[in-house]
């Protein structure tokens, strides 16, 4: 895959994953030398060096999609914003976790796999939250023209990917944990938040790039042989 950096959304992109790799990077270091030990470098850190980097993208996209609906009328894009918003507030005040204990406590859900009552508890928000949002982002789909329907096509499966990480993963790593093997531990906890930052560059670059021009998107500067003129016909942003 060859990408043209001669838009200045691609361009973006590249400081975006150059900013990832960074803190990839300086998590690695924080967690297999001696170098430092601010636990603020770490990517499994509340409110890290990391997170408030993953707290601006989220920030930026919610904004994006909420000025795309008031230009252009279209409520799938409110949806989006919405979904966006409340990612950035999850995250910052940890809701899940916080509901989840609290329906843990009153549930008190059994123990399988090695998942504790929280961390059903937390599933079950996870669960319920997004289940609303795909419910409201379909109803919406449907009173919304050709171009935002393609669109959130493409969000759909970039918010699943988003998801693999955000949760399938963070459900294996505790599974796992009980094996108490520190290296797959590590491992399993760069895959999980490493994961969730590179798919939220993704998702940054594609609302920016919908967001600076109707003409300049992001999926038709893409050399694919024979699919930029296919995806070009699909999407005409």
């Amino acid at each position: 895959m060859k990408i043209n950096l001669n838009n200045w959304s691609s361009r973006l992109l590249s400081l975006l994953l150059a900013t990832d790799i960074l803190f990839i990077a300086l998590h690695i270091i924080y967690k297999t030398t001696k170098l430092t030990s601010n636990s603020s470098f770490s990517l499994e850190m509340d409110r890290g060096y990391p997170e408030v980097f993953q707290y601006i993208k989220e920030y930026w996209i919610a904004l994006l999609f909420l000025f795309l609906a008031l230009k252009n009328h279209v409520s799938v894009y409110a949806a989006w914003s919405l979904l966006f918003f409340y990612l950035l507030l999850d995250d910052y005040f940890q809701i899940h976790e916080i509901g989840g204990k609290i329906i843990s406590d009153k549930l008190n859900f059994p123990a399988i796999f090695n998942l504790r009552s929280v961390d059903l508890g937390e599933l079950l928000v996870s669960t319920s939250v997004s289940l609303f949002f795909l419910i409201l982002i379909a109803i919406t789909y449907r009173f919304s023209n050709s171009r935002a329907k393609q669109v959130s096509k493409y969000m759909i499966t970039l918010l699943f990917l988003l998801a693999f990480f955000g949760i399938v993963t963070d459900m294996a790593h505790i599974m796992l944990e009980s094996l108490s093997i520190k290296l797959l531990n590590d491992f399993m906890g760069l895959l999980e938040d490493g994961g969730e930052h590179l798919v939220m560059t993704l998702i940054a670059w594609f609302v920016f790039s919908l967001f600076d021009s109707s003409s300049d998107n992001p999926i038709s500067k893409l050399k694919f042989p024979n699919a930029a003129t296919k995806l070009r016909r699909d999407i005409d942003l």
